[in-house]
């Protein structure tokens, strides 16, 4: 637990009593000293921060003081944060939502998909120094979705250090890495590069029925399926910052991460056929293919601070891309039908290596309690491409039904201004953001298609907190968040599949969510910390995903299709606990717990209304103890109930992991031995509740399994919390 140490040099002068008075947990108001003082030896005061707190629209976990996390990683970091879960493939949700904008060091990362997940794996924990959770954002923040703020711990003195280790589990993986730190007073420069090779599998299982618009039963389907996948891959980072004197820095951080996926699979299908060609069918189908892949990101960040009172200038530049080359060969065998067995050749090459932003903000404090903070940014995504063809097997013939080209781009300015005020514990911040979002596309294939899009943007925020000097911390906030439509969104062009198909909507219109929270958030000394939280988000026009069926012309047959829709209207509310029992500073035990109420209620066909909410709820307790200075020992149990979205649910999921670890040779040595998911027990189950598209399916993945880790350390341990830093 982190400690504030005010140390009083020797003073001569004196006598009398010593009073402090301290407002909250980071900061002494007032010293008083009599003039009867005697010299005085040097005098400590201490006080505890609490893991949790409130500020403003932000709730804080602060990470740095959490012993239970140190030997782990932003992952399990992130796992401890309010309302936010990490799976085993390192996607983020908030409170249900994958929605959710990931910030470093208060700017935005512009990491998603294999370079987020990249970089949650390999950031160490103990280089975190705090995670913002903000469920509600200001105009500050964009107004895209909730934001999860991850700040790294603070400059270090001259020195070197240097680490290397592994990790290893059965599945099998093995990552092996190292790092190396070199800081001065003005400089420093970080380094990182990690190999990984994963293999994992998971086995499949479903049903389905369809049924036409009378209600008759059309189709009845059931499959079984089994992946198999390898993974090469390696992530490399180099960062680091100028400063070229105490009020001028210069930040600058890049990294890449290529790597290549081998896959091979087979599918056991059967369905029959009640309406059009009644009969039994099936096939089977196998499929192996390579996908080759890469990614980069970089940028700068250039800071002017103009006096001690917060006066301060940025500036930034970033840039980042992502392509791949996937290429298989897929084989079908009918049982019946051998006339229809064929065997095609996949090839898709999506290239978008040049997504790039320029962002400028300025904060000036003035009166006394007032801050004012504007800025103005943009970002284009230069066109990117990419190409599907399928060919026909020995023939090399084209499906030219299948094979299609796409280009897009996309680009979007903005500016917002908040204010901020300050009454005591008081405070209140009001914010607008304003701006424009453009797209365009082009699809080319058996049909040619051109996609545009063009809406203002207008987010205004409005956001007050209150903290009593007992530390009690109340919060309200409200938010008005547009959401707008992909290019995949919008065009009209059918992509086919040889049993089903999907479309976009061009009649599809930007979303509009209006969000209210409130929560109270209170450290208990001896005891630990106690946060509740209430919400309730209600959306219009919400863009969402339609599974569907219809009857088509092209396959003679009803079939299934997907479609973006905009729902009439939908909602979540609910409230969450999170509660932390700290008796010692070698035992957590903490429960962070939810529940709320989604629906949805929109005209789903013509004359027909669809009105469905589910009461969903989830929780995760986890123990951490430490023994003998050196052994921790912590464990995590998790459960959520069914869940649910448009006309699809998802069935309770319930893991438990352990794990252990020790620290030698005073740190230089680290070991830690983990078992996820001890009963296998995170298999996952869902389906599809529309009327006339009735679907079960069950996955089971290679989620159980025993890892080992080591790590060797060289140099200055205070430089560790910067060993393996993706950002300055």
């Amino acid at each position: 637990m982190k400690r504030i140490l005010i140390v009083l040099l020797p003073l001569v002068a004196a006598a009398g009593a010593l009073h402090a008075q301290a407002t909250d947990t980071n900061q002494v108001d007032s010293l008083y000293l009599s003039p009867a003082m005697k010299a005085l030896e040097e005098v400590k005061i201490t006080a505890e921060r609490p893991l949790y707190t409130v500020d403003g629209e932000k709730q804080l976990y602060n990470t740095a003081d959490d012993p239970s996390v140190q030997t782990g990683t932003a992952s399990d970091a992130l796992q401890n944060a309010p309302g936010v879960e990490v799976d085993a493939e390192g996607n983020i949700t908030l409170r249900g939502s994958q929605s959710v904008e990931v910030w470093i060091n208060d700017r935005p990362s512009h990491l998603s998909g294999e370079s987020l997940r990249q970089y949650i794996k390999t950031l160490p924990a103990n280089a975190i120094e705090r995670i913002e959770v903000i469920t509600n954002p200001s105009a500050r923040y964009g107004g895209g979705g909730p934001v999860v703020n991850i700040v790294t711990t603070a400059k270090v003195s001259r020195n070197e250090f240097f680490s290397l280790g592994t990790t290893a589990n059965l599945r099998p993986q093995v990552s092996p890495w190292l790092s190396y730190v070199y800081a001065n007073d003005r400089f420093s420069i970080n380094a990182y590069v990690e190999y990984d090779y994963s293999h994992t599998w998971d086995d499949q299982q479903g049903t389905s029925l369809m049924r036409t618009p009378q209600g008759d039963t059309s189709v009845i389907k059931s499959h079984t399926s089994h992946s198999d996948y390898r993974r090469h891959g390696s992530y490399f980072y180099v960062g680091g910052h100028y400063d070229f004197d105490t009020q001028r820095t210069l930040a600058f951080w890049a990294g890449a991460y290529p790597s290549i996926y081998h896959y091979e699979g087979s599918t056991d299908m059967q369905w029959r056929e009640l309406i059009y060609a009644p009969g039994d069918y099936g096939y089977r189908a196998t499929q192996q293919g390579n996908i080759p892949q890469a990614g980069y990101y970089g940028g700068l960040d250039y800071t002017r601070q103009f006096n001690e009172d917060g006066k301060r200038l940025w500036l930034r530049a970033y840039a980042n891309g992502f392509g791949y080359r996937s290429e298989s060969v897929h084989s079908r065998q009918h049982y019946t039908q051998f006339d229809l067995d064929y065997t095609v050749h996949d090839l898709a090459v999506s290239n978008n290596w040049a997504q790039t932003s320029l962002d400028a903000g300025y904060t000036l404090p003035f009166a006394k309690h007032w801050e004012l903070e504007v800025g103005a940014g943009a970002s284009y995504d230069f066109p990117s491409s990419y190409v599907y063809t399928r060919d026909s097997l020995p023939t090399g013939i084209r499906d030219s039904l299948r094979s299609y080209t796409k280009t897009s781009d996309y680009f979007n300015y903005q500016a917002y201004a908040s204010l901020l005020r300050r009454w005591g514990g008081m405070t209140v911040k009001a914010g607008l953001q304003i701006g424009e979002k453009r797209l365009s596309a082009t699809h080319d294939g058996y049909t040619h298609v051109v996609t545009t899009g063009r809406w203002p943007v207008w987010v205004p925020s409005l956001h007050l907190s209150y903290r009593t000097p007992s530390m009690h911390n109340f919060s309200l906030s409200y938010t008005h968040r547009p959401s707008m439509p992909t290019a995949e969104d919008l065009t009209s062009f059918v992509f086919y599949d040889i049993n089903s198909y999907s479309l976009g909507n061009p009649a599809l219109v930007p979303s509009h969510t209006h969000n209210v929270e409130g929560g109270w958030n209170k450290f208990f000394e001896g005891f630990g910390n106690v946060g509740i939280a209430a919400y309730y988000y209600a959306s219009t026009d919400e863009i969402a995903t339609l599974n569907d069926v219809a009857y088509s012309r092209f396959f003679g047959r009803e079939v299934n299709f997907t479609q973006p829709v905009n729902v009439g209207s939908s909602h979540t509310g609910g409230v969450s606990l999170n509660l932390t029992y700290r008796p010692t500073a070698m035992l957590n035990v903490r429960l962070m717990a939810s529940l709320y109420n989604q629906g949805y209620h929109m005209q789903f066909r013509e004359g027909e209304l669809y009105d469905e909410s589910l009461w969903t709820g989830s929780a995760r307790l986890n123990v951490w103890a430490k023994l003998w200075e050196r052994v921790q020992l912590f464990g995590t149990l998790s459960y959520s109930t069914r869940r649910l979205t448009l006309m699809q649910y998802s069935e309770p999921i319930f893991t438990a992991d352990a794990g252990v670890s020790a620290d030698l040779w005073q740190r230089r040595l680290s070991l830690y031995l983990n078992i996820k998911d001890i009963f296998a027990s995170n298999v996952q189950q869902w389906g599809i509740a529309n009327p006339y598209l009735a679907t079960t399916g069950r996955r089971s993945a290679s989620s159980r399994y025993v890892s080992v880790g080591v790590t060797f350390r060289f140099g200055k341990l205070e430089l560790e919390s910067r060993a393996r830093k993706h950002e300055e």
